[in-house]
């Protein structure tokens, strides 16, 4: 987990700078004032009308893709970002993980032969939020440089 989310601007600023941040907005539980509740649902999108949010978008286990008016969401709880591998919906993590390995593979296919830090950096990003296992399956990260572990010693 990266952070605790602690409101809709929170919400608002990882969403409109995900490219920047990575990962996605989960909630442990979506209620709204009707009584429905929805666990595990990835937030997509906050509409904003002048300075005040009108409506969020979110993506529910199962794939449903709502849009809510504010005023009839009744609890959001357990708000937190994440990288997309530690999402626990399913659908939103594949689809997720799917679209970022679409744009690392794209970023390393455009800089070919050249290795800018802004480019690393960029690519470890990506790596790190699909997960890096997966992303070395589809894409050659040869060019990172490697976080050496910390070693671990035993003692008698």
């Amino acid at each position: 987990m990266r952070y605790q989310i602690n409101g809709y601007t929170d919400m608002y600023t990882v969403i409109a700078n995900e490219r920047k941040v990575g990962g996605a907005i989960e909630a442990g539980q979506v209620r709204l004032r009707t009584g429905e509740v929805f666990a595990n649902a990835v937030l997509t999108r906050m509409e904003m009308s002048g300075a005040h949010f009108c409506s969020i978008g979110f993506v529910t286990e199962e794939g449903q893709r709502l849009i809510v008016h504010v005023n009839d969401i009744s609890m959001i709880a357990d708000a937190r970002h994440v990288n997309v591998c530690e999402l626990t919906n399913e659908c939103m993590r594949a689809e997720k993980a799917a679209d970022r390995l679409k744009r690392l593979k794209r970023l390393c296919e455009l800089n070919e032969g050249s290795c800018t830090p802004t480019f690393q950096e960029e690519a470890l990003l990506l790596a790190e939020d699909i997960g890096v296992e997966e992303a070395l399956r589809h894409v050659d990260l040869s060019f990172l440089p490697q976080v050496e572990k910390a070693r671990v010693f035993r003692i008698a």
